[in-house]
């Protein structure tokens, strides 16, 4: 049951899985496009979670077993995804603790088995507006105004509750937190939860998610090396993105391998969130500061190459790392945005996009580094050469396709033909929009 009016770690990962069951046959493993019945969606959220196939080894996901066996189903609603496509999206629960009144919203994440249509909406990398919020990714706005279609037949349910939880894995997540702030900013009490999910937010829309929301009442759970939470590039910020933000809780990968597409697997959060004694958001948090925050991490895994003993090798660890750092300090002095936890590839993006590219203000090790970035993106640079955005532009075109496979990867194990790019949302933007180019 919801502790200070918050759902537990395991309620929270529980409801975001089942958001899937929503979707037609994902019970037997061979989803479709279109709405699963009622029943089996009853059984799966809420009873013995029998219906369909069950997977050995994997946590039964039912609410059944916990303190929220009493709630009530709502509406299963859709959503429209991609070309157009409609299916099952996510189901609304209600219940009660104490006096108060509770509901919840729960969305589901991609589906590559669905084809294009679902994959193409984390491909629209186009910004929007969304509101007073400021910009957002054109694509989860489009899915997110589909989705309030169903839900808003229940506005009155929701507009009425004490307490309104939005949950969501993966597109599901960031579909989930502009629910979060569509009702916060009618004044209602809201907290989001969401798990390896992409980045919203351009700009300052971020911040003004905490406005609304409220920073506390954000629980954002990734993996340090899910693809699908680290990649898109500045301008694009998570909500609670530092490092030191207590509800980011960013967790050690289960795999320690940024190519696997079990970091952004819904089932091993449900083992992270759980791991460890308690069930709190307390213990997650223990959790999260075993993460190692330092960008020298993801550098490791976008340059490592176990054939080549040279100087790759060494600065995918150190070199590379140390060089995110520099730029990081460069900007933090020099940047007219904030740099919150961002990865390399960002601080590379906020370089071209301030137009930094010439700035005196970096040092000669972030240009001796650069030449080294250089090497490995197969660009000849002489001796003494300015780093002009032209440069930057290539050292950045080259991770963004590296990192663009490895988000593809993730979401795309069995289908072939198929490029999904929800990480690198923000890069063809960057790209087109820098400065000097």
């Amino acid at each position: 049951m919801p502790q200070n009016d918050c759902l537990t770690p395991t309620e929270a990962s529980y409801i975001a899985t089942n958001a899937y069951f929503t979707l037609r046959d994902w019970i037997t493993g061979q989803p479709t496009a279109g709405v699963e019945t009622r029943a089996n969606v009853q059984n799966r959220v809420l009873g013995p979670g029998t219906a369909g196939t069950t997977t050995p080894g994997q946590a039964n996901p039912s609410l059944q077993g916990t303190a929220l066996s009493g709630a009530d189903l709502g509406k299963i609603f859709s959503g429209k995804t991609g070309v157009g496509t409609q299916s099952g999206f996510g189901y609304l629960l209600q219940f009660k603790q104490g006096t108060r009144r509770h509901v919840v919203v729960a969305t589901r994440g991609t589906r590559p088995e669905l084809g294009a249509p679902d994959l193409l909406t984390d491909a629209r990398g186009a910004m929007t507006s969304f509101g007073d919020y400021g910009p957002v990714h054109k694509g989860f706005r489009t899915t997110f105004d589909s989705c309030m279609v169903s839900i808003g037949q229940d506005a009155r349910l929701i507009m009425e509750a004490d307490v309104v939880h939005c949950v969501g894995h993966s597109l599901g997540g960031a579909v989930a937190t502009l629910i979060a702030a569509h009702f916060a900013a009618l004044k209602k009490d809201v907290k989001l939860y969401t798990f390896g999910s992409p980045r919203v937010g351009a700009f300052g829309t971020f911040s003004a998610f905490h406005s609304a929301i409220k920073k506390h009442n954000i629980f954002r759970v990734a993996h340090d090396l899910d693809p699908i939470s680290l990649v898109g590039p500045y301008p694009y910020v998570h909500v609670n993105p530092s490092p030191t933000d207590p509800n980011n809780f960013t967790l050690p990968s289960p795999t320690g391998e940024l190519f696997s597409t079990a970091n952004h697997d819904m089932n091993r959060y449900i083992r992270s969130v759980r791991a460890g004694q308690g069930g709190t958001w307390d213990t997650v948090r223990g959790l999260a500061q075993q993460t190692d925050h330092d960008n020298a991490v993801l550098a490791k895994w976008l340059l490592h190459a176990d054939n080549d003993p040279g100087w790759v090798q060494y600065a995918s660890a150190k070199t590379l790392g140390i060089l995110f750092k520099l730029f990081s300090h460069v900007l933090k002095g020099i940047s007219t945005s904030l740099i919150l936890g961002l990865s390399a590839v960002d601080l590379l993006a906020e370089m071209l996009l301030a137009g930094m590219a010439r700035a005196q203000a970096m040092a000669s090790q972030v240009y001796a580094l650069l030449r080294h970035a250089a090497k490995w993106a197969g660009i000849a640079v002489s001796n003494g050469a300015d780093f002009s955005a032209q440069i930057i532009r290539r050292i950045l075109d080259v991770m963004l396709t590296k990192l663009a496979q490895i988000g593809a990867l993730a979401l795309t194990v069995g289908s072939r033909g198929l490029m999904p790019m929800p990480l690198i949302i923000a890069g063809g933007w960057v790209l087109a929009h820098a400065q000097g180019l």
